[in-house]
């Protein structure tokens, strides 16, 4: 990547402007390269404090911090290159028998009266350079005109991911077996495993104009989104002389920018520059924008960071007098740069550090932040019938109707998950779909799960103008990552069981139990689709809600379970 951004700062082009990707065997016995430099400075130091003060025995205070590393990563990352590894690829097929002489074919079969031939080696022999046509002098690579050829490698720099971890807590004890706790937990990533694409779009200036790739660009997705006339645009310096010279004349335009923008209408207006410059790579130099050899190119690099922070509260009661429950509420907030999991692909538009040269730019709620969360359980014995509060001595047959009776419950609830827009547009990365930029007010983005006159559920209170609030990005401009919150979640567990006494002299026991999961059947909604339209945000079904959460017990429809047992 150093390579490529010394290379476009300077404006230079052609096939040899960037050194081609070779790979060679490694190891010390093959006298080669390891996968990555050796990391030995891990320094994990930790401390933690904790302190009763003499005037309370019934409170605690403590504190805690330290360096954790994520040493489990190695394996995650050297899978996912194996996947792509050239030089062991057999691509030989040896095929035995012969389906016209089956007897024949049987009897001189080698595998059967003689040691068969040793397969052919594997193919190709290093070194090799992917992706490069080398049956011309100079050499040319081919991959991003291909369009489909990517790549993954390790950073040989590669250093290991660690976290900041530090902790603060109040606890204390009240009178009927009550437990207060208060607490603070906060996690600070970094140099965490993040995929970059090291084939991403790369500024690139045209010596002749003076003028940026990303000027450019943003100038006739601009013209286009204000209805210009796209095959009578105003010359852009930057596309008449990268694109080759006249071409646009030659089919009747007035100048090259028109003919790009008429050919290339659908991308240009969704701002897409990463597929509009790959379109035209084979009318650019080599190495203009983005690197020849490759389509994408993902590496697996330190480049990401992520910080937590969260407030815990929790109110537990032991078993006394019948009852006992635990009550948590948490405010947290997690923030992130990418959020893919270490052994996951970057792929289908997901997961890349959306530009590598500016990492910080990609900052935004990671994808499962979640701002507010309660949860908590609860078991009561009600205090009727034998050996309970009331009733203890009441007779046998009226126990069986009003004693024994247990209830418990699970209520559970949490604030919407944070998720993205989606712009169809691939901007720094030829496979990084970017998201839309917010250009309206938040009233525009208030939630209201209802139901559309044209019977859409949605959940924008006014989707039409919660999808005319973005835009799609313009040049190197892109929209805030995870800007967007889903619907609410709200779940409550009900049980009901009653123990009856059959023989009470000789223990026997039958219990029955009622479960209901979600049993005010309330229904909660997966993250809405905020599709565009291909071209802009101005779609009525933006945020249009199609899917529940769904699962065993508690996130679908109401599940009722009823059960029984004797006990002797």
């Amino acid at each position: 990547m150093t390579a490529r951004v010394a290379q476009s700062q300077a404006g230079d082009s052609g096939a040899g402007a960037v050194p081609f990707i070779t790979y060679v065997l490694g190891g010390p016995k093959n006298h080669g390269p390891g996968l990555y430099n050796s990391d030995p400075l891990n320094f994990a130091p930790r401390a933690s404090l904790a302190w009763t003060p003499p005037f309370d025995q019934n409170t605690v205070i403590s504190f805690g911090g330290g360096i954790v590393y994520d040493r489990t990563i190695v394996s995650a990352v050297q899978y996912q290159q194996s996947q792509y590894s050239y030089l062991f690829q057999q691509n030989f097929t040896q095929n035995y028998g012969d389906g016209t002489d089956p007897v024949g074919s049987l009897k001189n079969d080698p595998r059967l009266d003689h040691q068969p031939a040793a397969p052919v080696p594997a193919s190709p022999r290093p070194p090799f350079q992917p992706y490069i046509d080398k049956t011309v002098t100079p050499n040319l690579p081919t991959g991003l005109q291909n369009g489909g050829a990517f790549n993954e490698a390790i950073d040989p720099n590669l250093k290991t991911p660690y976290s900041i971890i530090m902790s603060a807590n109040f606890q204390h004890q009240f009178p009927a077996s009550t437990l207060l706790r208060i607490s603070y937990a906060g996690r600070l990533g970094r140099r965490l495993l993040a995929q970059a694409d090291a084939n991403q779009l790369v500024e690139f200036p045209d010596k002749t104009s003076g003028q940026l790739m990303s000027t450019a660009m943003g100038n006739v997705t601009r013209e286009l989104r204000r209805g210009a006339d796209q095959t009578n645009l105003p010359a852009e310096g930057w596309f008449e002389n990268q694109v080759v010279p006249g071409i646009g004349a030659s089919f009747g335009y007035p100048n090259n920018t028109s003919f790009l923008a008429d050919n290339l209408e659908s991308l240009m207006f969704k701002g897409d520059f990463a597929d509009t410059i790959q379109a035209i790579s084979g009318l650019l130099d080599y190495n203009v924008g983005m690197g020849a050899q490759f389509s994408e190119n993902t590496f697996y690099t330190n480049k990401g960071f992520s910080s937590y922070n969260g407030l815990l509260v929790t109110l537990q009661k032991n078993l006394t007098q019948g009852l006992q429950f635990d009550a948590n509420y948490t405010w947290a907030h997690s923030i992130d740069n990418v959020s893919v999991t270490a052994n996951s692909p970057a792929i289908g538009g997901y997961g890349f550090v959306c530009d590598v040269l500016r990492p910080r730019l990609c900052r935004g709620n990671s994808d499962f932040d979640v701002n507010q969360y309660f949860t908590g359980d609860f078991t009561y014995s009600l205090p009727f019938g034998r050996g309970r509060t009331f009733g203890a001595n009441i007779p046998w047959g009226l126990d069986e109707v009003v004693g024994g009776w247990d209830v418990s419950g699970i209520p559970t609830w949490h604030s919407g998950i944070a998720f993205s827009t989606v712009s169809s547009a691939f901007v720094a990365g030829y496979a990084n779909d970017a998201p839309g930029i917010f250009t309206g007010d938040t009233g525009a983005i208030k939630r209201k799960v209802h139901k559309t006159p044209d019977g859409l559920l949605t959940l924008f209170a006014d989707p039409t103008a919660a999808a005319s609030a973005f835009q799609g990005p313009i040049g190197f401009q892109i929209g805030s990552r995870n800007s967007l919150r889903g619907p609410q979640y709200f779940n409550f567990d009900f049980g009901l069981a009653k123990t009856f006494p059959l023989w009470p002299r000789e223990g026997v026991k039958m219990l029955f139990r009622a479960d209901a999961f979600n049993i005010l059947n309330h229904p909660n909604f997966q993250v809405p689709d905020v599709p565009s339209n291909e071209s802009d945000f101005t779609t009525s079904n933006f945020g249009q809600l199609t899917r529940m959460t769904s699962g065993s017990t508690g996130e679908g429809p109401r599940v009722l379970q009823i059960s029984g047992r004797i006990q002797f």
